[in-house]
């Protein structure tokens, strides 16, 4: 396979703006639910507040819904892997561009906030997408503290029925930080698209009735089978 196939070439302007586009468009659509999300946790903050629990369901299904939403933007914002669609990996690639000499695609100077941010990203992508085994080294403290449990005989498969109340509203406050984090990279991402595109960009939702066909499906399929993924 080659690596054509696999990695999308950022060696002119046009094809950075396709980047660029795709990365903020695909942003927004992860941002959009989320904000949907934590208004529905809100919801649920406010309904339980002055009780000491909250069904673990319902905690259960909310960081599902949240996770895999954050899961996709820190890889659209984090990930510093060569082949992987990331606004990092776009910055450091045009950033060696520039430092070689190559000044035809101009990189948007970062403030220092926004180059903490994009660090951040990177390191939360690279924290979510494994279970470190600092993990485990922490709990394994607690329970040298008297804090934690561990049973390894028999080994208990425990499904919890509530959680506390400020270990639900934590998620909450942990979103909300999240999504404000996001929508500054993605707003400085807006700032640097347009740059590029040399105009002011309109950014508009549309909401359709058509169906989404087969296609989406075909170039996932394709794509997969470029990274060496065996699909039926």
């Amino acid at each position: 396979m080659n690596q054509e196939d696999k990695q999308f070439p950022l060696d002119s302007k046009k094809n950075c703006c396709i980047y660029l586009c795709r990365i903020i468009s695909s942003c927004e659509l992860c941002m959009d639910k989320m904000k949907s999300y934590n208004t529905e946790l809100k919801e649920y903050v406010d309904k339980y507040k002055g009780q000491d629990t909250v069904p673990y369901k319902i905690y259960s299904e909310m960081t599902d819904k949240t996770y895999n939403v954050i899961s996709y933007l820190v890889n659209l914002l984090g990930d510093s892997q060569k082949v992987s669609i990331s606004y990092f990996k776009y910055r450091e690639h045009i950033r060696k561009r520039v430092k070689k000499g190559n000044t035809d695609i101009p990189l948007l100077e970062a403030t220092e906030e926004i180059s903490q941010l994009l660090t951040q990203f990177n390191r939360e992508r690279n924290w979510l997408n494994h279970i470190p085994e600092s993990l485990l080294i922490e709990e394994l403290k607690r329970v040298d503290e008297g804090k934690m449990e561990f049973p390894m005989n028999p080994v208990e498969i425990t499904h919890y029925n509530y959680v506390i109340y400020e270990y639900f509203n934590n998620l909450y406050l942990s979103n909300c930080e999240f999504y404000s984090r996001a929508r500054k990279l993605i707003q400085f991402a807006k700032k640097e698209y347009s740059m590029l595109m040399e105009c002011s960009i309109l950014y508009s939702r549309v909401y359709s009735d058509k169906p989404i066909d087969i296609e989406k499906s075909i170039a996932a399929k394709e794509s997969a089978k470029k990274q060496g993924i065996k699909i039926e």
